[in-house]
């Protein structure tokens, strides 16, 4: 297989066959210790590295159905489970792409209504770098943002760029490219449009309950901004701006106020490296017509005042009655 999310996986695999082989060898040659594995059960680096798995689980909003993505040999494709009559779940493979080809898919998301699936192909989804073309190809290869609707049909091809986000009545997917928000018809019909031309890298995408607004998070180097733009109004508005990073936006259910996360900037913080105390972080909510806010929680010092992520989408969930939930 080629390239992807899958290189920390294929290490694993490859070692397991290293061992194995040298298991083999060590059995053989001295007649103690290990068994010798038989020759009728060849154990190969190809079965290793064709090793299928799923990533990337998500539930749909609606209809009880879930979606992953599943690599077999190298062959990344989107697959559903749905509940039948019987109460039984089954699975289906729903796109169709039949080469091993090194283009990665994820960042899946569904449309509101269940119906539809929005993802990105190509490209890295880690990180920023040159789109891999490993084939040599001499037109090269994009990273573009589909839609696939479970009811059948070819999958459309929205614009070029990545993390897909779907707004809440699904006739339109916001998007980054060249690291600006754009916006498409989610039928695929127009041409995508830039909402934003702002400084920046601009991420996490997070539409108003009713999807008049659009709430982002715009990267500045040692500092970031909650960004909320006005569809309507064509405006954009950033709230209580600092000197802080400021990330993960989440909307009240009843779309006036926005929580988000303040973590102080510091320049001392090494990669792959323990820190377990630093300046608090906080947890803060804005007005989100005024962009005006206050702090609702603040870590306390020593250990635990260094925000650590959850393996999630969101890091923040506004629930019922005002609650917020965080890790």
């Amino acid at each position: 297989m080629i390239r992807s999310l899958d290189a920390m996986k294929r290490t694993i695999w490859i070692s397991v066959a290293v061992a194995v082989l040298m298991a083999s060898g060590a059995g053989r040659g001295s007649g103690k210790g290990f068994a010798a594995v038989p020759a009728a059960r060849p154990f190969t680096i190809e079965q290793a590295l064709s090793a299928p798995f799923p990533t990337e689980l998500v539930a749909a909003p609606a209809k009880g159905r879930f979606a992953w993505v599943f690599n077999s040999q190298g062959r990344r494709n989107i697959w559903v489970a749905e509940s039948s009559s019987d109460g039984a779940y089954k699975s289906r493979q729903l796109s169709s792409y039949k080469d091993d080809d090194g283009q990665d898919l994820g960042e899946l998301n569904w449309a509101r209504d269940g119906e539809s699936i929005a993802y990105t192909r190509g490209g890295y989804l880690e990180n920023g770098h040159a789109y891999p073309n490993p084939r040599s190809s001499p037109e090269g290869v994009e990273q573009d943002v589909w839609v696939v609707a479970l009811g059948g049909g070819e999958p459309r091809k929205l614009g070029e760029g990545h993390s897909p986000a779907f707004s809440p009545k699904g006739d339109e997917v916001a998007y980054i490219f060249h690291d600006q928000v754009w916006l498409a018809r989610s039928d695929g019909s127009g041409k995508p449009e830039q909402l934003i031309h702002a400084g920046g890298e601009s991420g996490s995408l997070r539409w108003r309950p009713d999807g008049a607004k659009l709430a982002f998070v715009s990267a500045r180097g040692d500092h970031s901004f909650i960004g909320v733009y006005d569809l309507s109004a064509k405006s954009l508005l950033y709230l209580d701006p600092s000197v802080d990073l400021d990330g993960e936006p989440a909307w009240s259910p009843e779309g006036r106020q926005i929580a988000y996360l303040r973590i102080a900037a510091s320049h001392d913080e090494l990669p792959f490296t323990p820190r377990r105390a630093g300046q608090p972080w906080s947890i803060r909510v804005a007005d989100a017509a005024t962009g005006k806010s206050h702090e609702v929680w603040r870590a306390a010092e020593g250990r635990g005042s260094v925000f650590h992520e959850m393996v999630a989408g969101n890091q923040l969930l506004w629930g019922a009655g005002d609650h917020i939930v965080f890790p």
